[in-house]
Protein backbone atom coordinates (compact mmCIF):
# COMPACT_ATOMS: atom_id res chain seq x y z
CA UNK A 1 0.00 0.00 0.00
CA UNK A 2 2.00 3.64 -1.13
CA UNK A 3 1.73 6.00 1.68
CA UNK A 4 1.59 9.79 0.96
CA UNK A 5 3.79 11.91 2.19
CA UNK A 6 2.04 14.23 4.16
CA UNK A 7 4.16 17.44 4.88
CA UNK A 8 3.14 18.43 8.63
CA UNK A 9 4.14 22.39 9.28
CA UNK A 10 4.94 23.89 12.67
CA UNK A 11 3.67 26.51 14.48
CA UNK A 12 5.86 29.15 12.98
CA UNK A 13 5.01 27.97 9.57
CA UNK A 14 1.39 28.01 10.27
CA UNK A 15 1.47 31.51 12.03
CA UNK A 16 3.33 33.03 8.74
CA UNK A 17 1.35 31.35 6.45
CA UNK A 18 3.69 29.26 4.39
CA UNK A 19 1.39 27.20 2.44
CA UNK A 20 -0.82 30.17 1.41
CA UNK A 21 2.07 31.58 -0.28
CA UNK A 22 3.25 28.36 -1.63
CA UNK A 23 0.36 28.26 -3.47
CA UNK A 24 -0.16 31.83 -4.10
CA UNK A 25 3.64 31.39 -5.88
CA UNK A 26 2.23 28.35 -7.97
CA UNK A 27 -0.86 30.44 -9.24
CA UNK A 28 1.25 33.28 -10.18
CA UNK A 29 3.90 31.80 -11.80
CA UNK A 30 0.84 30.36 -14.31
CA UNK A 31 -0.62 33.54 -14.35
CA UNK A 32 2.52 34.63 -16.34
CA UNK A 33 3.37 31.66 -18.37
CA UNK A 34 2.82 30.95 -21.81
CA UNK A 35 -1.16 29.61 -22.12
CA UNK A 36 -2.26 26.61 -23.32
CA UNK A 37 -5.39 27.49 -25.27
CA UNK A 38 -6.70 25.42 -28.06
CA UNK A 39 -8.31 27.26 -30.73
CA UNK A 40 -10.55 24.24 -31.47
CA UNK A 41 -12.76 24.41 -33.34
CA UNK A 42 -12.00 27.51 -35.74
CA UNK A 43 -8.23 27.17 -36.11
CA UNK A 44 -7.00 23.96 -35.60
CA UNK A 45 -8.28 20.45 -34.09
CA UNK A 46 -6.57 17.51 -32.08
CA UNK A 47 -5.83 14.22 -34.28
CA UNK A 48 -6.06 11.50 -31.16
CA UNK A 49 -3.87 8.72 -31.43
CA UNK A 50 -4.40 5.01 -33.05
CA UNK A 51 -5.71 3.68 -29.61
CA UNK A 52 -8.62 6.59 -29.26
CA UNK A 53 -12.10 4.57 -29.60
CA UNK A 54 -14.20 7.41 -31.58
CA UNK A 55 -16.72 7.12 -34.10
CA UNK A 56 -17.56 3.57 -35.36
CA UNK A 57 -16.61 2.74 -39.01
CA UNK A 58 -17.31 -0.96 -40.90
CA UNK A 59 -14.10 -2.01 -43.69
CA UNK A 60 -14.43 -2.67 -46.87
CA UNK A 61 -12.84 -5.04 -49.41
CA UNK A 62 -11.01 -4.56 -52.78
CA UNK A 63 -14.12 -4.80 -54.92
CA UNK A 64 -15.99 -1.94 -51.91
CA UNK A 65 -18.11 -4.48 -50.53
CA UNK A 66 -18.35 -4.65 -46.75
CA UNK A 67 -16.15 -7.14 -44.89
CA UNK A 68 -19.24 -7.47 -42.75
CA UNK A 69 -20.91 -11.22 -42.33
CA UNK A 70 -23.85 -10.33 -40.54
CA UNK A 71 -23.04 -12.84 -37.68
CA UNK A 72 -24.66 -10.25 -35.13
CA UNK A 73 -22.24 -10.46 -32.44
CA UNK A 74 -21.51 -7.29 -32.02
CA UNK A 75 -25.11 -6.52 -31.44
CA UNK A 76 -25.25 -9.35 -28.92
CA UNK A 77 -21.91 -8.24 -26.77
CA UNK A 78 -22.82 -4.71 -26.73
CA UNK A 79 -24.08 -3.61 -23.07
CA UNK A 80 -26.53 -0.79 -24.15
CA UNK A 81 -28.41 -2.31 -27.12
CA UNK A 82 -26.97 0.45 -29.67
CA UNK A 83 -26.62 -2.00 -32.51
CA UNK A 84 -28.73 -3.68 -34.84
CA UNK A 85 -28.02 -6.05 -37.71
CA UNK A 86 -30.54 -7.74 -39.71
CA UNK A 87 -28.98 -10.23 -42.10
CA UNK A 88 -29.67 -11.44 -45.59
CA UNK A 89 -27.97 -13.31 -48.36
CA UNK A 90 -26.80 -12.01 -51.80
CA UNK A 91 -26.68 -13.05 -55.58
CA UNK A 92 -23.67 -14.91 -54.67
CA UNK A 93 -25.00 -16.43 -51.36
CA UNK A 94 -22.47 -14.50 -49.00
CA UNK A 95 -24.11 -13.45 -45.67
CA UNK A 96 -24.08 -9.02 -45.91
CA UNK A 97 -25.99 -7.23 -43.51
CA UNK A 98 -29.34 -5.19 -44.80
CA UNK A 99 -30.11 -3.08 -42.09
CA UNK A 100 -26.79 -1.77 -39.61
CA UNK A 101 -27.30 0.98 -37.46
CA UNK A 102 -25.70 2.01 -34.70
CA UNK A 103 -27.16 4.71 -32.18
CA UNK A 104 -24.43 6.65 -31.14
CA UNK A 105 -26.57 8.65 -28.18
CA UNK A 106 -26.78 4.63 -26.52
CA UNK A 107 -23.18 3.93 -27.11
CA UNK A 108 -20.38 3.76 -24.50
CA UNK A 109 -17.86 3.49 -27.03
CA UNK A 110 -16.17 0.06 -25.08
CA UNK A 111 -14.88 -1.55 -27.83
CA UNK A 112 -16.52 -5.19 -27.31
CA UNK A 113 -18.26 -5.16 -30.40
CA UNK A 114 -14.60 -4.70 -32.51
CA UNK A 115 -13.48 -7.19 -29.84
CA UNK A 116 -16.21 -9.23 -31.14
CA UNK A 117 -16.30 -9.11 -34.98
CA UNK A 118 -14.66 -12.25 -36.31
CA UNK A 119 -14.65 -10.55 -39.70
CA UNK A 120 -12.48 -7.69 -38.11
CA UNK A 121 -15.52 -5.35 -40.44
CA UNK A 122 -15.99 -2.92 -37.41
CA UNK A 123 -14.16 -0.32 -35.54
CA UNK A 124 -14.20 2.57 -33.44
CA UNK A 125 -12.19 5.35 -35.55
CA UNK A 126 -10.62 8.75 -34.66
CA UNK A 127 -14.20 10.67 -35.36
CA UNK A 128 -15.38 12.44 -32.01
CA UNK A 129 -16.98 15.41 -33.35
CA UNK A 130 -21.08 13.23 -32.61
CA UNK A 131 -22.39 16.58 -31.22
CA UNK A 132 -25.84 17.19 -32.55
CA UNK A 133 -29.10 19.03 -32.02
CA UNK A 134 -31.60 16.02 -33.19
CA UNK A 135 -31.15 12.77 -31.66
CA UNK A 136 -32.46 11.37 -34.66
CA UNK A 137 -29.09 11.92 -36.73
CA UNK A 138 -27.28 10.05 -34.26
CA UNK A 139 -28.34 6.68 -35.48
CA UNK A 140 -25.79 5.73 -38.04
CA UNK A 141 -26.28 3.47 -40.63
CA UNK A 142 -24.56 0.90 -42.97
CA UNK A 143 -23.89 3.57 -45.94
CA UNK A 144 -22.55 6.07 -43.24
CA UNK A 145 -20.10 3.85 -41.49
CA UNK A 146 -18.46 2.67 -44.51
CA UNK A 147 -17.99 6.43 -45.37
CA UNK A 148 -16.46 7.27 -41.48
CA UNK A 149 -13.19 8.21 -41.40
CA UNK A 150 -10.82 5.67 -40.22
CA UNK A 151 -7.94 5.24 -37.32
CA UNK A 152 -5.14 8.16 -37.86
CA UNK A 153 -1.86 7.71 -39.02
CA UNK A 154 -0.15 9.16 -36.76
CA UNK A 155 -2.17 10.90 -33.89
CA UNK A 156 -1.12 13.53 -30.68
CA UNK A 157 -0.77 16.57 -33.22
CA UNK A 158 -2.54 19.36 -33.39
CA UNK A 159 -3.29 20.23 -37.26
CA UNK A 160 -4.41 23.76 -38.45
CA UNK A 161 -8.47 23.38 -39.42
CA UNK A 162 -11.31 25.43 -40.30
CA UNK A 163 -15.07 25.18 -38.94
CA UNK A 164 -17.50 24.07 -41.89
CA UNK A 165 -20.46 25.96 -41.25
CA UNK A 166 -22.11 24.47 -44.12
CA UNK A 167 -21.70 20.85 -42.49
CA UNK A 168 -22.94 20.46 -39.43
CA UNK A 169 -20.46 22.56 -37.04
CA UNK A 170 -17.89 20.16 -37.86
CA UNK A 171 -14.08 21.33 -37.80
CA UNK A 172 -12.29 19.69 -40.86
CA UNK A 173 -8.76 19.63 -41.24
CA UNK A 174 -6.64 21.36 -44.10
CA UNK A 175 -4.52 19.38 -46.25
CA UNK A 176 -1.01 20.13 -45.86
CA UNK A 177 2.68 18.37 -45.15
CA UNK A 178 1.80 14.71 -43.04
CA UNK A 179 3.92 16.05 -40.48
CA UNK A 180 2.99 19.51 -40.23
CA UNK A 181 1.21 19.48 -36.69
CA UNK A 182 2.14 20.89 -33.82
CA UNK A 183 3.12 18.22 -30.51
CA UNK A 184 0.35 19.83 -28.09
CA UNK A 185 2.32 18.53 -24.89
CA UNK A 186 5.17 20.51 -26.53
CA UNK A 187 2.55 23.80 -25.09
CA UNK A 188 2.24 22.44 -21.52
CA UNK A 189 5.80 21.53 -21.18
CA UNK A 190 7.81 24.29 -19.41
CA UNK A 191 10.87 25.02 -19.14
CA UNK A 192 12.18 26.00 -15.93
Amino acid sequence: MARTGVKRSNWIGRVLLVDLLAGLRLTLGYMVSKTVTHHYPDYEKWVPYQRHRGHHFIKTNDEGEVNCVACELCSQICPCDCITVIPFENEKGDRRPKVFDINLARCLYCGLCEDACPADAIKLGQEYEVATHHRGTLVVHLEDLVKAPGKAGNGGVVRPAKLDRNSGLRSVTQTGPKDAGLDWWSRIRRER
